[in-house]
């Protein structure tokens, strides 16, 4: 570290110890979602829900990576502070609650006081791959220090379903209480306001007579933008036995830099909210991304499109399921992905589902929101 970065970092430390002598405010929340990248996920549905039932109420800050532009669709009244500036420090050293959906570090510059109250949602219902103590031999080497540390701070942490709660038990170095409460961010998907639909096929000048398929790959670790061989003129031919008018469209996982250019099909990547994009969609499709759990809550068929499955499961972190044995279809290649389309069979989807959905616990009802502000509420 240089000298004048010792000198910030000592400077920091001073406003932090200076800013910890002010009182609390037991009506602020400060929020961040994705280590200040975004508005979205679990905290944007939460402070949407208090905006919503609790006008007035409370003080919303969300924090911002100072090089991220401010979204368009913030509500006017969420205050909006910069990671890292004096504002961000005492916002975050004066709020009684903090709320965000990824793991706190040293860098964050956050000293949690004691009547601070910490409320982890994280960024997923449920997932696929292997996550913190079970995927240990793919983490850094610190990881697991600095995540026992956040992990100590935390006051409440948010789960979905039994299987996730015992993950949080099992790898998560966590202790605390569990609040199996449901994912905010999977609300919307069980309410499913037909504005939301509207809403997304307005910003694409979308004809409302037509169905949306959304083709949504997860990240490698090589974060190279790629479409993995999908042949969108060979989909919209498979498409067209259903009898229904089909807009193609594709989403990479935000890590990725989009680099790529697609004929025939609408880019969806630069779309703040992937839950909304599910809440459009009438078909999805992905190959290892959590967004297949997020379309099972939502009840809408989604099929796996795998053409690297044996090289990603000998390459990647572990597998919580045997992706054989989840209820959504399987393609290997773009052949067998048009058949699947071709001869999609809803009856029997929607009972492996029911299965599927039963078969991990979930608290899924639609009301996770509003069990995390009354928990919020009655710490205040």
């Amino acid at each position: 570290m240089s000298v004048i970065e010792r000198i910030k970092v000592f400077r920091l430390k001073l406003l932090i110890v200076f800013f910890r002598l002010l009182p609390i405010k037991k009506n602020k929340i400060i929020l961040w979602a994705d280590s200040f990248k975004h508005y979205g996920c679990n905290p944007k549905y939460i402070s949407e829900y208090i905006l919503k039932q609790y006008p007035n109420k409370f003080d919303l800050v969300w924090a911002f990576d100072g090089n991220i532009s401010i979204p368009h669709e913030i509500p006017k009244d969420i205050r909006i502070v910069r990671y890292c500036s004096i504002e961000y420090l005492k916002e975050l050293h004066t709020a009684k609650f903090v709320i965000c959906n990824m793991r706190t570090g040293d860098s964050y510059f956050w000293h949690k006081r004691k009547e601070q109250v910490y409320i982890q949602t994280w960024h997923s219902s449920l997932r696929l791959k292997t996550i913190e103590g079970d995927a240990a031999d793919f983490l850094p080497k610190n990881h697991p220090d600095f995540a026992r540390k956040d992990s100590e701070k935390i006051d409440v942490l948010l789960s979905g379903c039994d299987f996730s709660t015992s993950i949080f038990r099992r790898a998560f170095w966590y202790n605390g209480e569990i609040m199996k409460s449901g994912t905010p961010r999977s609300d919307i998907l069980l309410n499913n306001p037909s504005s939301i639909r509207k809403k997304v096929f307005d910003y694409y000048r979308i004809p409302y007579k037509n169905k949306l398929i959304l083709y949504a790959p997860t990240f490698r670790d090589d974060k190279k933008a790629d479409l993995f061989g999908m042949d969108f003129d060979g989909l919209s031919i498979a498409l067209n036995y259903t009898g229904e008018e089909w807009i193609i469209a594709y989403r990479l996982h935000p890590n990725i830099l989009e680099g790529i250019d697609a004929k025939g099909c609408i880019s969806m990547t630069q779309y703040s909210d992937m839950q909304e994009l599910i809440c459009a969609a009438d078909l999805l499709i992905t190959d290892y991304s959590s967004c297949m759990f997020d379309m099972a809550i939502a009840g809408k068929p989604c099929v796996l499109y795998t053409p690297d499955l044996e090289k990603y499961i000998s390459s990647e972190r572990g597998l919580y399921f045997d992706i054989n044995n989840l209820p959504f279809p399987l393609a290997k290649n773009m052949d067998e992905l048009c058949s699947v389309i071709e001869k999609f069979d809803s009856d029997k989807y929607n009972n492996r589902l029911a299965d599927f959905i039963d078969s991990i616990g979930s608290y899924e009802d639609g009301h996770a929101s509003e069990r995390v502000v009354n928990y919020i509420i009655n710490n205040m």
